[in-house]
């Protein structure tokens, strides 16, 4: 008890320093603890992002000058020094100014660089020799290499031919001969909005690590003209963006400061401020070539030069400079500057971490106590209201079709007096579900109790559509159908099936559903068949996949040109699909066995039918359930590197989108079981890959299709093995 009382205790003391810091957010007697020295202010890049290119060289700060401006107890503080430029490695001195920071600064621990490695043979001899003084003051130091995307993509953003060639030779000196940090920094930019997944998968397969940033107007980079490639995003691509800083975060960053950072980026992107605090607001100062001082690189303006005057009297003498930036840049500043945590982030540390107690699969008792605590939001008066949960926030092409079909269905009933409410694992992919459905939806967050507060209110929760399957998501629609039976409002379950299902919690989850329904309507009839065997559930309405409904406003429409191509809706398989029919082991096997066959059918198929195209298209474009487009591209790269005809889909895809290829295309090779669905509803030819090994694609096409129209696992590893095309 005691122990608690007194953990408590200190998270709130821990609180009240960080929000007693963040008030006092300008102190006269402050000092530094990190500087950003700019060794020179030209550059042998020519960068679309940036202007230091233009400048012709001038004033660049000195060891001697470091000493007259170092003298100041201003900076007694100091702990780290980077050094950036321009490119800093074109000073033949550029260790000098190593050393004025070692012998100047008794604090400093860490010193680091950023360089292009155009000239690479000049940035290595540099590398060396301040890696060599760093070692003999025992002080780290770290090496960022300016990376913008992959292979060619890099080069033109540079304006260089070669440099990305000549970055990973550095990169790898840097890493094997030096053995000291080294990373890459990459900026995205209008001109590589689209290509940026490209760089993270080389950084993956080759073990590289690298920090993304967004493009920002910088005013040491002389950079204010450059709006038609800096922060000039549509809305696709800021979304885009969002997607992509998300699977950062998921899949590669694991630092929680940078992952912070991610975040507030993606809160920008969409619209927001930032959310994280900036180390510049306290512990930072920014020196550049000529010795002149600016509270931050980005938005301040120059406030005096610390070779002619004291550091000390400049910083204190310009403050109101400082609060003009605070109070008037920082909230829109996408500047990936890293800081610790701020009060405010803390507080909805805290709150997150409190929700999701009770966010769990059965943990129904605990939220029924827990709902009659919660605010009750307002809904419009004279309206019928429906909570929609299920997997959004997350959802495939498939998801979206069905979404807008659940609210058709409901809109013939209810017509204008229908108010919708989707509960959303990431609100802002259903945000942009709805945009692209042209919805009016109110979209609520179930990452935490917000969708319980709508769950006691709306005159009906809905499980729209997707599976009810082996997910720890299952808490969504099972808290959410037990709080509306407490309230007595209705639980639907609408256009689902079932499986797999292989684990008890899940199985148990499930069937709770099920029983706390009012009514159930299921996609086909293998889920009723199991549900009647599994769960003692008989009372079920087969009502095929909602997707399906929704797809009937296409076939009314004027059929398109067919072109030469052949399109494809792939998707990464994952042993998910295969337990119960084989070991990890075996999978990893089949798998590769079913890849190989699987591009020598594309092949003999683009053959047969004589296309000028064959054309990845993607029916998922998240990170969790699997972003479509990571596979194309390892796929592509394994098989087709040499093919011209192959290409993929880059962009974001929509149901509109994914109709359109598949109607011109001269055949479909579908793997997603919703792929499976459109190719099927809209009477186009196609082919169904069964990854499911029997389960829900198997089943759909002998209810809606042609057996000829299926090809198993085991058949196409097989034909292959024999020499026959599926």
């Amino acid at each position: 008890m005691w122990k608690k009382i007194k953990a408590i205790f200190q998270k709130l003391k821990a609180l009240l320093r960080l929000k007693l810091n963040e008030v006092n957010f300008i102190n006269k007697t402050e000092k530094p603890v990190l500087i950003n020295l700019n060794a020179n202010d030209i550059c042998n890049s020519k960068c679309t992002m940036c202007n230091i290119w233009k400048n012709k060289q001038d004033k660049e700060i000195s060891y001697d000058d470091l000493k007259i401006i170092f003298s100041d107890p201003f900076y007694s503080e100091i702990t780290g020094v980077g050094i950036t430029g321009g490119e800093p490695t074109l000073r033949n001195d550029l260790v000098d100014l190593y050393k004025a920071c070692i012998d100047f600064l008794p604090k400093l621990k860490y010193l680091s660089i950023i360089t292009n490695c155009i000239k690479v043979d000049e940035v290595k001899q540099q590398l060396h020799a301040v890696n060599k003084l760093c070692k003999e003051h025992n002080i780290n130091f770290s090496v960022m290499v300016s990376l913008d995307g992959y292979a060619e993509m890099h080069d033109k953003i540079r304006g260089r031919e070669g440099n990305f060639k000549t970055a990973i030779e550095v990169i790898n000196y840097v890493k094997h001969d030096l053995k000291i940090p080294i990373s890459f920094g990459a900026t995205i930019s209008k001109e590589n909005v689209w290509e940026i997944d490209e760089l993270l998968d080389f950084a993956k397969a080759n073990n590289i690590y690298g920090r993304f940033r967004v493009a920002e107007f910088i005013k040491r980079l002389y950079n204010e003209d450059r709006e038609e490639v800096i922060r000039n995003f549509t809305a696709d691509e800021s979304y885009h963006l969002a997607l992509f800083f998300e699977k950062l975060k998921i899949t590669y960053e694991t630092n929680k400061t940078y992952k912070r950072t991610y975040s507030s980026i993606q809160n920008i992107l969409l619209g927001g401020k930032r959310i994280t605090g900036c180390p510049y607001h306290k512990k930072g100062i920014n020196i550049n070539a000529k010795g002149e001082l600016a509270y931050c690189a980005p938005k301040s303006k120059t406030i005096g030069n610390g070779i002619e005057i004291a550091s000390s009297v400049i910083y204190k003498s310009n403050l109101e400079e400082k609060k003009r930036i605070i109070l008037n840049e920082c909230d829109d500043c996408i500047h990936d500057y890293h800081s610790e945590i701020t009060y405010t982030e803390q507080v909805e540390v805290y709150k997150d971490k409190f929700q999701k107690k009770f966010l769990k699969l059965h943990n129904e008792n605990k939220v029924l106590k827990l709902s009659s605590f919660l605010r009750t939001p307002k809904l419009p008066k004279n309206k019928y209201s429906i909570l929609i949960v299920g997997w959004y926030g997350t959802e495939t092409v498939g998801d979206k079709a069905i979404l807008g079909s659940i609210v058709e269905a409901y809109k013939q009933k209810y017509g204008d007096s229908l108010n919708v409410i989707i509960g959303s694992l990431y609100p802002f992919i259903t945000h942009q579900t709805i945009k692209e459905l042209q919805i009016e939806a109110t979209v609520v967050n179930t990452s935490n109790l917000e969708f319980i507060r709508y769950s006691k209110t709306c005159d009906e929760v809905i499980m729209g559509g997707g599976p009810l399957m082996d997910l720890n998501e299952l808490y969504v629609p099972l808290l959410s159908f037990t709080i509306a039976k407490k309230y007595n409002r209705k639980r639907t379950v609408y256009g689902c099936g079932l499986g797999p299902i292989n684990h008890d919690k899940y199985k148990s989850a499930i069937h709770k559903i099920l029983k706390l329904s009012n009514e159930i309507k299921l996609r086909d009839k293998k889920s009723q068949a199991y549900a009647s065997k599994h769960f003692n559930v008989p009372n079920t309405e087969m009502i095929g996949d909602p997707a399906k409904s929704y797809l009937k406003r296409f076939s009314k429409s004027t059929p398109l040109k067919q072109e030469k191509v052949l399109s494809l809706y792939l998707r990464d398989w994952e042993y998910l699909y295969a337990r119960g029919n084989m070991s990890e082991t075996e999978f990893v096997s089949v798998k590769k066995e079913f890849e190989d066959a699987l591009a020598n059918l594309i092949k003999k198929k683009a053959e047969a039918f004589k296309v000028d195209k064959i054309v990845f298209n993607h029916m998922h474009n998240f990170v969790l359930g699997g972003d479509d487009r990571d596979f194309s591209r390892r796929f592509i790269k394994t098989y087709f590197s040499e093919d011209s005809r192959v290409g993929y889909q880059k962009k974001l895809s929509t149901v509109d989108s994914i109709v359109e290829s598949m109607q011109q295309s001269e055949l479909n090779i579908c793997m997603r079981f919703h792929s499976v669905l459109f190719a099927e509803t809209l009477k186009t030819n196609f082919l169904a890959l069964d990854y499911t090994l029997g389960g829900k694609i198997a089943a759909y096409i002998s209810e809606n299709s042609e057996s000829k129209n299926l090809l198993t696992i085991n058949q196409l590893i097989k034909d292959y093995s024999e020499g026959i095309v599926g």
